[in-house]
């Protein structure tokens, strides 16, 4: 064997101790230093400016970087108001009754034909006695002792609500006082909102039996307030007649203002008289406008046409639609100059007019209404209380 000699020696332990460092080098890289996965070398290259190949060795596009929104204080916001019904604008004065609430008439439940004999003697209030309809308690219906009592608590609606030149505008007494209004009125909870809610907006000067009105209303649920203390439409309507029509009258009155309550508060209802409508003749439809333009009806709301079309082909028995719509008021349309509006074609009977062209139409369209609401209420044309 060949002998070692010392350079050989001080060759191998240099050796050994380069290869000691090594291996060291080695497992502590092992130990201490982890690959970084894949979503680590994308942010590493996306932090260099490099985009990492896909699985199919493609470049990707870079995701866009999103920067979080900066901090802000959590600051409460209140839920929004409910809008008020059209026309109506916010009121920057909150409610406060002007009518006490407490002191407001709250409804007799009762059918229309205990209504209409209900002793006046009874009357909680010697000028009115309210009533809400049994079948429907939604429906208030005031009866009032004369028209005048009835003028100073709607008057002015009818002109808000329903006449031509004056719709959606409050006026005073001074410039609308001479004018007719209604025999007997009708309104629904959007309207009554919408009157209310402007009086208050404008600081408008009501008569105090006009915010009872407002009082009554609220107590009994056709308006409401919502959580800012704003009137809202609450459900239902209000319809009226006096003691002083004749019976005669007031039966007409009571069936042609109750068939409007329940246009008011049942959409299948106005859908159904809305699509009546739109079938009828022209020659019928010309008619009916005429005669609702010379008692000032706003035409231009179509609601309102729709929902007197359906009121006056229901306010009368059948059998008495001929006299109505075949002499009665077409006969007033001849004597006023409007004969235009008329079938050329008249007769003579007992020495008065008739147009028999138009009580035949009138005829077969209030038989439709009337198995309508048979069908769907059990009441007929000309009766909205129960069978006697």
């Amino acid at each position: 064997m060949k002998k070692l000699t010392r350079g050989h020696v001080i060759l191998g332990l240099f050796l050994f101790a380069a290869l000691c460092v090594l291996m060291v080098v080695k497992i502590s890289s092992a130990l201490f230093v982890r690959p970084p996965d894949v979503r680590q070398q994308e942010v590493i290259a996306e932090g260099n400016g490099v985009l990492p190949p896909n699985g199919n060795g493609l470049v990707q596009e870079p995701e866009p970087i999103v920067q979080p929104p900066p901090l802000v204080p959590h600051i409460p916001v209140p839920p929004p108001r409910p809008p008020l019904v059209s026309g109506a604008e916010n009121n920057p004065i909150p409610f406060y009754p002007r009518f006490p609430l407490e002191q407001a008439l709250t409804p007799i439940p009762a059918d229309p034909w205990d209504m209409l004999i209900f002793p006046v003697n009874q009357w909680r209030d010697s000028r009115f006695e309210l009533f809400s309809w049994d079948r429907y308690p939604e429906i208030l219906i005031i009866d009032l002792a004369t028209l005048a009592i009835q003028e100073r608590f709607f008057h002015r609606l009818a002109f808000f609500v329903e006449k031509a030149g004056f719709r959606g505008t409050l006026w005073h007494e001074r410039d609308i006082g001479h004018l007719h209004g209604w025999n007997a009125h009708n309104y629904q909870a959007s309207d009554l909102a919408n009157f209310f809610q402007t009086a208050r907006r404008t600081n408008f000067p009501l008569l105090d039996e006009e915010w009872e009105l407002e009082a009554i209303l609220l107590r009994s649920g056709v308006l409401a307030l919502d959580t800012f203390g704003y009137l809202i439409p609450g459900r239902g309507a209000i319809l009226t007649l006096t003691r002083e029509s004749v019976p005669a009258l007031r039966t007409r009155f009571m069936a042609h203002e109750v068939f409007h309550g329940l246009f008011f508060i049942d959409a299948a209802f106005r859908e159904f008289s809305r699509d009546r409508w739109e079938v009828f003749p022209e020659f019928g439809q010309r008619f009916l406008k005429t005669f609702f333009a010379i008692q000032e009806y706003c035409l231009d709301y179509e609601f309102l046409l729709v929902n007197e079309f359906m009121g006056h082909l229901l306010q009368l028995p059948i059998a008495q639609v001929p006299w109505f719509f075949g002499q009665h008021v077409p006969g007033r349309l001849f004597r006023e100059g409007f004969a235009h509006a008329l079938p050329e074609r008249y007769e003579l009977r007992d020495g008065v007019r008739f147009w028999p062209e138009l009580s035949d139409l009138f005829v077969s369209e209030a038989e439709i209404f009337s198995r309508h609401v048979y069908e769907r209420w059990g009441l007929v044309a000309g009766r909205v209380w129960r069978p006697r």
